[in-house]
């Protein structure tokens, strides 16, 4: 790993308050109040347990990307799988939610300079890689709507014969 093994950087209560207002407008301030409350309920030494985790999530990715290990490494899927679970500390994430948190990460200015902090390669291959992931993850629900959906055609045939 560079030199650069800081986590992530947290934002100050006014940026939050920012970001919090910019959420309320794209998802609604229903769910964004959801996950302030879901945030707020956690003692404060949940919350920086919370975030070191996610810091460390970051750390290994970039790990991964200095391994020069892609989307399909087993090892950058577990980590992702990670990345996914700890995002329900705050939020329930859709696939949608995730592919756009990954072209957010590659795209908004103090994201990524965020990520740049850790490494300056990594908020491109966090877009990269999870991408990837989430089209994995789209792929296995589609079949497994495919197999219901074909398994309900099979009963209705026996039942019809």
């Amino acid at each position: 790993m560079s030199k650069k093994k800081r986590g992530l950087k947290w934002h100050s209560d006014a940026q939050q308050k920012q970001y919090e207002r910019e959420a309320r407008l794209q998802y609604g301030p229903s769910e964004v109040n959801e996950s302030i409350g879901r945030w707020n309920s956690y003692s404060k030494a949940r919350q920086e347990a919370i975030k070191a985790e996610g810091g460390q999530i970051y750390i290994d990715l970039a790990e991964a990307m200095e391994a020069g290990l892609g989307a399909a490494d087993e090892n950058v899927r577990d980590i992702l799988e990670r990345w996914q679970r700890h995002l329900r500390h705050f939020y329930e994430p859709s696939l949608e939610r995730l592919r756009g948190l990954g072209q957010l990460y590659n795209s908004h200015p103090e994201f990524i300079a965020n990520f740049q902090d850790i490494h300056p390669d990594l908020p491109a291959y966090l877009e990269r890689v999870i991408e990837a992931y989430v089209d994995v993850l789209e792929t296995a629900e589609l079949e497994r709507m495919l197999a219901e959906d074909e398994a309900l055609e099979q009963r209705r045939g026996r039942l019809s014969s």
